[in-house]
């Protein structure tokens, strides 16, 4: 008597078979490739934002500082006014660094600061002790200040500056693994407050955050 029953697969079928299971687990590797350099993205995003925040917080805080003079020894003020290259002074503690009892000079730690980029493409902070430019914030391709007096005019004379501007442009442009750049490239023509170009258009696909102020420096023509 002849069996009709056919039991197991063809060799058509198999085939067919690990053809559809190949497809799906591709499709399920490119949808988890996908989620995770979509999240490097946003950790890095998020790390530049914050970072460059933390750094600009930082130098807003000592400019309001700058020209602390509590003896009043006419020392303390602005004493580099560069378009990207800021230095000043403040009596703000003693030579040896354990007081804030200002001694009318200005040795102490933390009391002559200068903000420039180093040649990492960092934000540096340099306190002039001999370190250095100590990085604040990588990866910033522009750093801007503008100075202006008491009428809020743009000054070059040293003795007149009552504010600050500054403008900072950082970019999350970290070539690692998984990292996403823009899908558009960044053709944007970054400027200061003034208007003045300080960056021209990149034209790659990094991802770059702009931040600015203006600084009231209180203790400057006091």
């Amino acid at each position: 008597m002849r069996r009709s029953d056919n039991f197991g697969f063809t060799l058509i079928e198999l085939m067919v078979a690990m053809a559809a299971g190949a497809i799906l687990m591709a499709a399920v590797v490119s949808a988890y490739q996908v989620q995770v350099r979509s999240k490097n993205t946003q950790e890095a995003l998020t790390d530049m934002n914050n970072t460059v925040r933390t750094a600009l917080e930082i130098m807003v805080h000592e400019l309001r500082t700058a020209g602390c003079d509590p003896n009043n020894t006419d020392t303390a003020g602005i004493v580099n006014a560069g378009a990207n290259d800021l230095t000043f002074t403040m009596d703000i503690g003693n030579t040896a660094g354990n007081s804030f009892q200002p001694d009318g000079l200005l040795d102490g730690p933390n009391e002559q600061i200068r903000y420039a980029i180093n040649a990492n493409g960092n934000l540096g902070r340099d306190r002039l002790d001999g370190a250095g430019l100590q990085p604040l914030a990588r990866n910033v391709d522009a750093l801007d200040f503008v100075y202006l007096d008491a009428n809020g005019n743009v000054t070059a004379t040293l003795a007149d500056i009552r504010s600050i501007q500054i403008t900072i442009v950082a970019r999350a442009g970290r070539l690692a693994p998984g990292f996403t750049m823009s899908s558009t490239v960044d053709n944007r023509v970054y400027t200061n407050q003034q208007g003045t170009v300080i960056l021209p258009a990149p034209g790659d696909r990094f991802r770059r955050l702009l931040l600015t102020t203006t600084v009231n420096c209180r203790n400057l023509g006091i």
